[in-house]
């Protein structure tokens, strides 16, 4: 076709862990496949700024589709994580109740409704959790455990959803944010803003937050997303937690938790605020101070743990209510994947089932005769070269640093570069190792120090290069003294 950059058989929007799901299993057909992110990386979106956990949707609303896809994805994760080798910890969780109200609102909401998910949840009584779990609020008066909840990486988790698929012949496209979607009778054009014309026999949005928006690109009106910010917090002090912990969930949230952080340290929040702009990220005062208020119901002692990080994440809210994974009303040719809140991680391999079954029906495509199941085994950094400790908060070696700018997916921004390795997640949140991991990417790929980004586009750390600086030598890692 005349003027296309880029023709495919089938085209995701969006590079969160929904979308890179999707791109894994679609690699599965035979079938030539891509996926377009706006950002300069995957997992830019909600996907990294969730609470990381593996849930078993035993409070989801029976008889929805999220329901549905989340007990389909509790039979799939076991091979999913063995493949992709991805870092896990079922630590289980605990619910508990304050006061007999909540105790009540267990025993009549919560176990009824997680048995109609299938889910099985064990009630105990005080005395039992607080000698399992010393550190919970010695004010309760009961709760429950969900045996099967855990915690993930979520970074890892959707970076090997997408190199599973590159490694199967997909194609990724960074840094192209969709602006305009022609429909056509058996083809759509995707035009971006950099000018780039895609073709497709069928597109997939999986365009989270923006998926209403994409939508509207080709004319459907028919859902509508709005935004509810999540404020947490990082500590580094554990006080003893093993196990999520989790309050009895409101109509609007599932609450404030208590989650054990698989790379290290603890997660607290979120806070559920529901926003009109899709770009606040803003964290605030009154956001920290409703997190520890709900912390120290149910760990006291974590109420006024130090913290090294503050951020905030946009969860979609659907106007349907439930998630929408459909064709388009204008087409059936573009499918929307869309609403899907905040248990896409925990669901995303049902989903990516669920639509490859979907568009493989839609295209009758066949199964690939070459799938490769599973990533390589991942060779530790130190193994791959020298054990050189760049980041002394998390004990982050060069090696492990050169392995991830040498990957299949290669960070291109210094947030890419810490979700990949771990480096710049410690107490210091950067401050010692910046200087050495800039370096780093200047001579593994090349990158100007100068035109380096944080995260997203203009999130440049220097402003502009100081003409003193011109000649300015390579980073050495010694320190004026001449101590290292």
């Amino acid at each position: 076709m005349t003027g296309i950059d880029l023709d495919v058989d089938i085209l995701v929007i969006g590079g969160g862990v929904v979308g890179c799901a999707i791109l894994r299993e679609l690699a599965r057909y035979d079938a030539r496949v891509a996926l377009l992110e706006q950002y300069p990386d995957v997992c830019e979106g909600t996907s990294k700024a969730n609470s990381a956990i593996v849930h078993t949707g035993f409070d989801a609303r029976p008889g929805t589709l999220e329901a549905r896809l989340l007990a389909e994805a509790r039979l799939l994760w076991p091979e999913v994580i063995a493949h992709l080798h991805i870092p896990y910890l079922q630590t289980g969780a605990l619910m508990v109740a304050l006061n007999e109200q909540e105790q009540a609102t267990i025993a009549e909401e919560i176990i009824p409704k997680a048995e109609a998910n299938g889910v099985r949840l064990e009630p105990l009584g005080r005395a039992e959790i607080l000698e399992a779990a010393p550190y919970v609020n010695e004010r309760i008066v009961g709760g429950v455990l969900v045996e099967g909840e855990g915690v993930i990486d979520p970074f890892w988790t959707t970076r090997a959803y997408c190199e599973h698929a590159l490694l199967n012949g997909a194609q990724l496209f960074l840094g192209e944010r969709v602006t305009a979607i022609e429909v056509e009778a058996r083809r759509l054009l995707v035009r971006t803003e950099s000018g780039k014309r895609f073709s497709a026999s069928l597109v997939v949005n999986a365009a989270g937050l923006w998926a209403d928006e994409v939508a509207r690109l080709a004319g459907d009106t028919s859902f509508r997303l709005t935004p509810r910010k999540g404020e947490f917090l990082i500590t580094e002090e554990d006080h003893g937690v093993a196990q999520i912990v989790l309050p009895v969930p409101s109509e609007v949230s599932k609450g404030i938790l208590v989650t054990p952080i698989v790379f290290g340290g603890v997660l607290l929040g979120p806070t559920a605020e529901d926003v009109s702009d899709k770009r606040d990220l803003a964290t605030t005062v009154a956001g920290q101070q409703r997190i520890r208020a709900g912390v120290a119901r149910l760990v006291p002692a974590m109420a006024t743990a130090s913290t090294v990080r503050q951020f905030a994440g946009l969860r979609a809210v659907s106007s349907t209510g439930d998630y929408i994974i459909r064709p388009s009303t204008v087409s059936e040719r573009l499918i929307h994947v869309a609403g899907i809140r905040s248990t896409g991680l925990s669901a995303s391999p049902a989903i990516g089932r669920y639509v490859g079954r979907l568009v493989s029906e839609t295209l009758e495509l066949p199964l690939r005769t070459s799938y490769r199941e599973a990533l390589p085994e991942p060779l530790s950094g130190a193994a791959q070269e020298d054990g050189e400790v760049v980041c002394l908060c998390r004990s982050i070696t060069r090696g492990e640093i050169l392995a991830a700018l040498r990957s299949t997916l290669p960070p291109r921004t210094l947030d890419g570069l810490k979700r990949r390795t771990g480096a710049m997640l410690g107490e210091c949140q950067g401050n010692l190792c910046l200087p050495r991991l800039i370096e780093l990417f200047q001579q593994e790929l090349g990158r100007d120090p100068w035109s380096l980004e944080k995260h997203a586009p203009g999130s440049r750390l220097l402003a502009a290069r100081p003409a003193s600086l011109e000649s300015t030598p390579a980073y050495s890692g010694e320190r004026p003294d001449g101590q290292q």
